[in-house]
């Protein structure tokens, strides 16, 4: 084989001409220039949940060309929130940031693109409350005030979702649960934070828990809880048979209802040195008859019993020893009792009024028409003139439109055929259905109001005779019209006959529990 060496020589300087000109055509790949988000990103989402179109980027050269396969890193830098999937490089157009569940906590969230050194790219979404899931009370709970008035902060409840967001815009309804106080029932749309607060809330009229309920559509509510206020105790002691639970339930509602319109502390009694017969001190059969007890402020003793057969004798009330002698100022009651006729209960609890007449012997044993003489406010007594001379009692008379009928002093009842009535009641042809006159009234078919209202006259009477009371109690109540000259003659003589004996006080106390007998008034 014969070679040709004048060839080998151009042919490999081609060959190398050829590579050096093919590496001079190659090209750098583009360089990002700008990340951008690629669509309008939903402002708003739901606390807690999943985006449901997850908002997507694009990074693009400086020709405006969307750019694949660029890394990037994509992160949740506020809210809390959760990020899966998301991507680590680009696609070739829009890129999704993965799927993106928002913090619980209501408010701004957000996630960062990063791409090499260009300026970070922050998406933020707000997060927003979900449906209600709960309501909780946030201000206003277990408030303490008088009767029948309102509390000095309103109650505030928050509706809440699911992760206790406060959810804006939601009605919420409030409505009294106990106590028998009154609200407004329209509906109160929560703010901005999900808070509702409620109307004025004024307490019912009884020493007993108050609570408010809050309400929303969905059977979600909170209760707001109060106290009325008062610092007179009542210690309620049943001698005798059992009661029935609805009957001592009665005694019980008319204890905090005396209890709401009397609010001061009464000096306490002390313990006394030698037990004490109560039995003979009240003169009753059934009460303990060694007595040991310390006294705060008073201790009632109730009973239902044989009196004296039906239709005769309802009921007997009264106090039996009562502050003093050494401080004639304070002669309050320190111990009382109440016995009602077995024989005549069920008439009672038939004709609807069993609970008026328990309150009305209460108040007797509390002081009303039983301590008046002890403060020299009852004047002409025994005479068709009986009349209570009391300030606050006469002041709460023309008040509620009675300067015809208090001129100076209130009408009590002077009825003649009564004992027990007279002179220690208000007088019934003057102030008809007021609980405190000496017949009580019953329903009659169609009424609706308060049938034996506890009036201003008669808290205000108890002022008088050295009780802190508290008027917002008392029942709305109005004195009948009446001609002036009738109640100025003092003319109106009743004449019904008496269905209760009141108890006189026998015994007075000192504060150290020193005991002895009261000598004729």
């Amino acid at each position: 084989m014969t070679r040709s060496p004048h060839l080998a020589g151009p042919v490999v300087l081609l060959v190398l001409a050829a590579a050096i000109g093919g590496c001079g055509d190659s090209t750098s790949p583009p360089k990002p220039a700008s990340v951008a988000a690629d669509q309008v990103v939903a402002p708003d989402g739901t606390a807690g949940a999943v985006l449901a179109v997850a908002p997507t980027f694009e990074v693009k050269d400086a020709g405006g060309s969307a750019l694949g396969g660029v890394k990037v890193t994509v992160a949740v830098t506020a809210g809390g929130g959760i990020l899966t999937d998301a991507p680590t490089a680009t696609k070739g157009g829009p890129t999704p940031v993965g799927t993106w569940k928002l913090g619980t906590a209501a408010g701004l969230n957000s996630v960062t693109v990063t791409v090499g050194s260009l300026p970070p790219l922050v998406i933020t979404v707000n997060g927003k409350p979900g449906p209600p899931a709960s309501v909780a009370v946030v201000g206003g709970a277990s408030q303490t005030a008088l009767a029948g008035t309102t509390l000095p902060v309103a109650p505030t409840v928050q509706v809440r979702d699911q992760f206790l967001n406060g959810v804006p815009g939601v009605p919420v309804t409030f409505t009294v649960l106990d106590g028998d106080g009154t609200v407004s029932n329209a509906p109160v749309s929560t703010d901005a934070s999900g808070n509702a607060v409620s109307p004025a809330w004024q307490l019912g009229k009884s020493a007993v828990p108050q609570s408010l309920r809050a309400s929303t559509t969905g059977g979600f509510a909170a209760i707001v809880p109060a106290a009325v206020a008062t610092g007179y105790d009542m210690d309620l002691r049943f001698f005798g048979p059992p009661l029935p639970p609805v009957t001592a339930g009665m005694f019980t509602a008319a204890s905090a209802r005396i209890r709401g319109a009397v609010i001061g502390d009464v000096g306490d009694i002390a313990a006394p040195a030698t037990p004490v017969n109560l039995e003979a001190g009240c003169g009753t059969t059934g009460l303990p008859t060694a007595f040991i007890d310390p006294v705060d402020d008073v201790v009632i003793f109730a009973s239902v019993g044989p009196i004296d057969g039906a239709l005769k004798i309802l009921a007997f009330a009264g106090p039996c020893f009562i502050r003093g002698p050494n401080d004639p100022a304070n002669r309050q009651t320190v111990i009382g009792v109440m016995k009602f006729d077995s024989d005549d209960i069920e008439t009672l609890i038939a004709r609807g009024n069993l609970t008026d007449v328990i309150q009305h012997e209460m108040l007797h044993v509390v002081g009303v028409g039983t301590l008046w003489s002890f403060y020299g406010v009852l004047a002409g007594a025994g005479t068709t003139s009986s009349r209570f001379t009391g300030a606050m009692g006469i002041g709460a008379c023309v008040t509620l439109g009675g300067s015809p009928v208090c001129p100076g002093s209130v009408p009590v009842e002077n009825c003649t055929n009564c004992p027990g009535t007279a002179d220690g009641h208000w007088r019934e042809s003057v102030f008809a259905t007021e609980l405190m006159t000496g017949f009580v009234t019953s329903p009659t078919p169609g009424f609706t109001g308060i049938l034996n209202p506890l009036s201003t006259i008669t808290i205000q009477s108890l002022a008088d005779i050295g009780y802190n009371v508290n008027p917002a109690a008392a029942d709305p109540y109005f004195i009948p019209g009446l001609s002036a000259a009738r109640a100025l003659g003092q003319l109106n003589v009743d004449t019904s006959g008496s269905w209760e004996q009141v108890i006189q006080p026998r015994m007075q106390v000192t504060p150290r529990g020193q005991i002895s007998i009261i000598r004729q008034q």
